[in-house]
């Protein structure tokens, strides 16, 4: 619970303002280390076929990308598919032929390399096609208005290493304002040569660092009186993803095609592990256009109370994730794979039948849920241009991969009463 918040009465404009500054306690839990690994052009790609261009895209930045080994050049042998091998998808799926290739040696060895798997794959044949260089994420911090102080001075807008180490310790911290001035005003902290003298001075000079998804607010209007008004607070949830795909310490663990694992050579047996791995990855990519990237949306929400509001407002949050990052990242809390997408609000409706709020708060969830991935649909619908890390522009479709809740939430997720049958088992609902 953030106590600049609980203590003052701001108006929405200025929770939303709050909720947007890197140096607040509300944001506290995104900051974490950042490791940027070494990219090599040379291993990234092992086929000429994302190389493909679209006429309303400049083409003077296009890459060439180095020419790929046969498979003569490896001394491996692969045994042939069984009659029967191309049954493990869709009845409907045309003739195989259209849908799936044996990859190069070099380009099997690479990737079960780096899964620590010693089996046979096979990946999706025509997917995840680069069309042009986009910007990465040091191209962006660049962008920045205050870039060209960068230059001569990495720490800005902090003056040495030594000043950006204490700023970066007090602004981590769980201390207020008021303790922070405290702090500083101690006879031995100012002998220190520091760029900031008070708290004020701390929090504007981070200010000036490169931006994140803003914090958005929106009054949700409701057919029934409510005690206060509704407001939503925010992110837009494409650009949450977006930052995602971007994002430089997941550029080794993300997987942009469908692919099959199977356990021995004469691939009868299939093995299920990351959610590319899985038919209805496969399923998905089968019914969209050639060259596009599948992006699974994982969604995560839990009714607990989390966050006090001035006005004794109270939310629940509502997280979001990319489905294509590997399990092994994507299940590690200091990854932070999971970004806060909105602030679900909660308040009381003034309706005569008690029994009726509880269907109120219910419309209610549903209504917010629907604007914050609006973005998000429109994208699964149409697809949109996104970065991978490496500033390789994609085609990107956002289908819902998963949506993470407890019982009761499933329930209310799915406009049902209870989950279980007569005799008390509990049963699907999708």
């Amino acid at each position: 619970m953030c106590t600049a918040i609980r203590r003052s009465r701001l108006a929405n404009r200025g929770i939303a303002a709050h909720l947007a500054q890197k140096t607040s306690k509300c944001n506290s839990w995104e900051r974490g280390p950042v490791a940027l690994p070494v990219w090599d052009a040379t291993e990234e790609y092992s086929s000429t076929e994302y190389t493909a261009s679209l006429p309303s895209l400049p083409s003077s930045r296009r890459l060439d990308f180095p020419p790929v080994p046969d498979d003569g050049d490896f001394d491996m042998a692969f045994l042939p598919d069984p009659p029967d091998a191309m049954n493990i998808f869709a009845e409907d799926q045309p003739d195989g032929e259209q849908g799936d290739s044996q990859p190069s040696a070099a380009a099997s060895a690479a990737f079960l390399t780096s899964l620590g798997l010693g089996r046979q794959v096979q990946f999706f044949r025509n997917a995840r096609r680069v069309y042009n260089v986009g910007q990465t994420f040091l191209d962006r911090f660049a962008m920045d208005a205050y870039s060209s102080h960068h230059r001569s001075n990495i720490y800005y807008p902090f003056a040495t290493h030594d000043d950006w180490q204490m700023a970066n310790y007090l602004l981590q911290s769980h201390l207020s304002m008021a303790k922070i001035d405290e702090y500083l005003k101690l006879n031995l902290i100012r002998t220190l040569p520091l760029s900031f003298h008070t708290a004020k001075e701390l929090r504007g000079r981070a200010e000036l660092l490169p931006p994140g998804p803003r914090w958005n607010f929106r009054v949700v209007s409701t057919l029934h009186p409510t005690k206060n008004p509704v407001v939503l607070y925010y992110h837009n949830s494409l650009e949450c993803i977006e930052s995602l795909f971007n994002h430089p310490y997941f550029m080794s663990h993300i997987d942009y095609t469908p692919f099959c694992l199977f356990t021995t050579a004469e691939r009868m047996v299939r093995e299920y592990t990351e959610w590319m791995s899985g038919e209805v990855t496969w399923q998905m990519q089968s019914k969209l256009p050639e060259g596009v990237t599948l992006c699974g949306v994982i969604l995560s929400s839990d009714k607990t109370h989390i966050t006090n509001i001035c006005g004794g407002k109270v939310a629940h949050p509502l997280l979001i994730s990319l489905a294509n990052i590997r399990m092994a990242v994507w299940n590690k809390a200091s990854s932070h794979a999971f970004l806060l997408a909105a602030l679900m609000p909660i308040t009381e409706f003034l309706h005569p039948n008690k029994r009726m709020c509880s269907v109120l708060h219910v419309r209610l969830f549903h209504q917010c849920l629907d604007i914050v991935v609006d973005p998000l649909k429109t994208a699964a619908r149409i697809g949109c241009m996104m970065s991978d890390p490496v500033g390789n522009v994609q085609y990107c479709f956002t289908p819902l991969a998963a949506y993470i809740v407890d019982t009761p939430e499933a329930c209310m997720l799915a406009c049902v009463q209870d989950l279980t049958d007569d005799n008390g088992i509990l049963q699907g609902v999708w």
